[in-house]
């Protein structure tokens, strides 16, 4: 098996900036849980074999700030979705997006191909298999990424897989 490479802070912002503009920031951060009773949502990356090999976890702020200032929902909705956890489909389908995109930065010549399985709404929806990989997780990259008049949240890459 192939190492999965890791995003760096740079390469996150680069990818970003091109849905969100350059006023978007990212930067080195710190870890968000992916365990059960944890305030995030997962993305899990699978290989061609339908192998899990990475996973993503955004926090509630993330997922709010990135899915509201895509379709520049208003922020005080923004907000309130990052404190509550309560997000709008039209949140949840573009971070859906987002995590597809964020694929790239988990793959380069020598790795497997990646695809998004599937974006988990909280870590307790995750398989139990799939929990013990993020739990055993040998390496991640972790990251605050700023949206531009919106606010700051969290995202982690783990590599499932070594």
């Amino acid at each position: 098996m192939s190492k999965i490479p890791l995003p760096k802070s740079i390469e996150l912002q680069q990818i970003l900036s091109m849905m969100y503009g350059n006023g978007l920031k990212a930067q080195e951060g710190d870890p968000v849980p992916a365990q059960p009773g944890s305030k995030s949502l997962v993305a899990l990356y699978v290989d061609d074999e339908d192998q899990p090999i990475a996973a993503c976890a955004v926090d509630y702020p993330f997922t709010a700030y990135a899915g509201a200032s895509l379709t520049r929902i208003p922020l005080g909705t923004a907000k309130e979705c990052a404190d509550t956890g309560e997000f709008s489909e039209i949140m949840l389908g573009n971070v859906h997006e987002i995590m597809n995109i964020c694929s790239r930065l988990l793959m380069n010549s020598e790795s497997p191909h990646l695809r998004l399985q599937t974006l988990y709404k909280a870590p307790e929806e995750l398989p139990e298999e799939v929990q013990t990989l993020i739990d055993k997780a040998p390496q991640g990259a972790d990251f605050n990424v700023s949206f531009p008049d919106y606010g700051e949240g969290g995202i982690s890459f783990l590599a499932l897989a070594a």
